[in-house]
């Protein structure tokens, strides 16, 4: 059994007790887990999030919980269409939440914290981040529609707006779906907010400073 599929039953155990309000104890031994019947779906939801490394854990396991009220879910569930549908509308309602709201302000903090990461794997300013492609398409379009940064993180970017317009619009709008046609809300919403706005460009500003005083890109 390998590590990440230890993770992912932990992961899966931690999730699913917390969202209940129930104690819980991960599991340290995990000799003959394999003969459970437990195994086979860690090994097939393995394979699934190697596939598809944007899917965040933490969050496919919550999201049922949250789009359903007062129900409990087993491994099997995690293995079917629904339960992806189910990681679609936990998305889809966090990101119609206020821009002020708890979720989206920690949203906005691991966004920059994903943002600064990816320019230093890059080598590439913040400054650049905006500009910078994979495949053709703006990369942040990318993580936008990966969950790997949010909509308030992004318009704290003065660029972002006139980068997306510049681009190849019918491919943007294939990437992004409703995300794009609501750009004009989010950013009404992002403008008249109390702390999002301050929150993304002050995060923004830092990560500049943190890049120029430690000379990260030559």
């Amino acid at each position: 059994m390998t590590s990440f599929e230890e993770l992912i039953y932990n992961k899966y155990i931690a999730v699913s007790r917390s969202s209940q309000n129930k104690p819980f104890r991960l599991r340290k031994d995990f000799t003959d887990f394999e003969s459970t019947e437990y195994y086979a779906y860690v090994k097939k939801l393995s394979y699934f999030f190697t596939k598809f490394p944007h899917i965040n854990l933490d969050d496919f396991f919550k999201a049922p919980y949250e789009i359903y009220k007062d129900t409990d879910f087993d491994l099997k569930f995690y293995i079917s269409q629904r339960a992806l549908k189910v990681y679609t509308l936990f998305n889809q309602k966090t990101r119609a939440l206020p821009p002020d709201s708890d979720e989206q302000l920690y949203g906005i903090k691991k966004s920059l914290q994903y943002i600064l990461t990816f320019c230093n794997n890059q080598s590439i300013l913040i400054d650049d981040y905006i500009s910078h492609k994979s495949g053709g398409i703006p990369s942040c379009a990318l993580h936008l529609k990966q969950c790997k940064v949010t909509m308030y993180t992004l318009l704290g970017f003065n660029q972002f707006e006139k980068t997306i317009n510049s681009s190849d619009i019918e491919y943007i709008k294939h990437v992004l779906g409703d995300i794009y046609d609501n750009i004009p809300t989010f950013r009404t919403k992002f403008i008249s907010s109390k702390i999002a706005k301050k929150l993304s460009r002050v995060g923004i500003d830092k990560i500049r400073d943190l890049q120029s005083k430690n000379s990260i890109v030559q």
